[in-house]
């Protein structure tokens, strides 16, 4: 009796994947098994010997009472579809309900033709998922599109002739990819050529087809005026936002910077691994938003551990009443640190006092921060050491005496940061802080010390 495939060596696995094809019987429930090994070289040798087995081997063996789940969802994985497998694989009882749903919901424009040549077969879960799958309405629309003459394509490509408001995005973004170069090319110059504004009303339609969306996030195409409704839309595909976050040039990135609440927790890391965004952090722009490469880092790890967390709705009166700390209270990671950049001094000072380091750099980051704010921070004793560190770092707020002599007296200052800034306080700040029953008993020692030597 043959051992279980978990208790041979690697290299009998491949001995078997060899002996098995040399056989002219292979067993493919073995080989799919195989298939999907962590080593390497036997996942890689299983595949290839499946890719050599013709269909009419694939089906007898797929036909069989005892061919598996693993089997069948193997087959109809994208990567491994062939069309002629797929009747026998769609009517086969064995055949996994949720592989069936995966296969359909994410068929490509090259599968959805023969998933409608065997729409029988499809139970009405399968049907719902191929009528919500975004390639499928793609089909639809290069369907009507085209059977248009060509002729008369590149009139609608050139904009000679008027299309509907609801259809004229998805056809000229069709026509752009016409095989025919000229219509293409006209179709691509007068997308180019439309207003902002007419893109974004156009854009806001709740209808609007995935495929138009990705095409206006490509990042040779992408526009900054456009980033916050194709950046808050449903119909924008996620991986379309990745990948420009990550391709995105000096002209987008700061639309994407300006936009931080808008873009999910993957976006955000690409954007970080961007090579023009860390390049652009060298010399960045002295106006808009500007975030730096470590506070970006702590916005993803803090997205991050957010995203962990277990989802409480909060209901209380204070939030139904729609108060600024309700609303804060209810904000992301992101989006609190796109307020502390652009929002008030009102919405500074309940930021400042924010749990996240990410929140607490962007308020000292803002643009709009003015000294008597910093000033006034440095002095409160309700915000966390990390934000008194941050500011006693900035040689651009440590310029001023007030800040300085307001962090030493306050209680909450690290004593390591407080010991070399009392040697930078004139004689009568040192006396205050000396007599102060609040400063720790190291820096009013320290200071009573340093009084007394340079007393007259």
């Amino acid at each position: 009796m043959a051992l279980p495939l978990e208790q041979i060596s690697n290299q009998e696995k491949l001995n078997l994947i060899l002996e098995s094809v040399l056989s002219g019987q292979p067993d493919l429930n073995a080989l799919v098994s195989l298939a999907s090994e962590a080593h390497d070289e036997i996942r890689k040798t299983a595949s290839e010997a499946i890719d050599y087995l013709s269909d009419v081997h694939c089906e007898l063996n797929l036909t069989s009472p005892s061919v598996t789940a693993e089997t069948i969802a193997y087959f109809l994985n994208p990567e491994h579809f062939r069309p002629a497998l797929l009747p026998v694989l769609l009517d086969h009882e064995s055949a996994p309900e949720e592989a069936v749903l995966a296969f359909v919901s994410t068929a490509t424009l090259e599968i959805i033709p023969h998933l409608l040549e065997n729409l029988d077969l499809l139970q009405t879960s399968a049907l719902v998922a191929l009528r919500d799958n975004p390639g499928y309405r793609r089909w639809q629309w290069q369907s009507s599109v085209s059977s248009i003459p060509d002729e008369k394509k590149l009139a609608l490509a050139r904009g000679e002739q008027a299309l509907p408001e609801e259809k004229k995005l998805a056809t000229l973004v069709l026509l752009a990819s016409d095989l025919n170069a000229e219509i293409g090319s006209a179709a691509e110059s007068t997308l180019a050529q439309m207003e902002d504004i007419e893109c974004i009303q156009l854009l806001a339609d709740p209808a609007l087809e995935p495929f138009v969306a990705r095409y206006f996030l490509n990042p040779t195409i992408a526009r900054p005026g456009l980033m916050p409704i194709l950046l808050v839309h449903e119909s924008t595909p996620p991986d379309a936002v990745q990948l420009l976050a990550f391709r995105a040039d000096e002209k987008i990135i700061p639309a994407l910077l300006e936009n931080l609440d808008l873009l999910k927790t993957t976006a955000l890391i690409s954007l970080r691994d961007n090579a023009t965004y860390l390049n652009w952090q060298k010399e960045p722009p002295q106006q808009g938003v500007v975030v730096e490469l470590d506070l970006l880092e702590l916005m993803i790890s803090e997205a991050e551990a957010e995203e962990a967390k277990p989802f409480t709705a909060e209901v209380d009166e204070e939030e139904k009443a729609g108060s600024l700390y309700s609303r804060i209270s209810k904000m992301s990671v992101a989006q609190r640190v796109k307020l502390a950049l652009l929002g008030n001094r009102e919405d500074r000072g309940l930021l400042i006092k924010d749990s996240s380091k990410s929140v607490n750099r962007a308020v000292l980051g803002s643009p709009k921060i003015t000294d008597s704010e910093i000033e006034n921070f440095s002095a409160m004793k309700n915000v966390s050491q990390d934000v008194l560190r941050m500011i006693s770092v900035s040689r651009k707020f440590m310029k001023s005496y007030a800040v300085m002599k307001n962090l030493v007296k306050n209680p909450r200052l690290p004593i390591d940061i407080g010991l070399p800034l009392l040697h930078r306080l004139i004689i009568n700040d040192l006396l205050a802080v000396s007599r102060s029953k609040e400063v720790p008993d190291v820096i009013r020692k320290m200071a009573e010390k340093m009084y007394k030597s340079r007393r007259p």
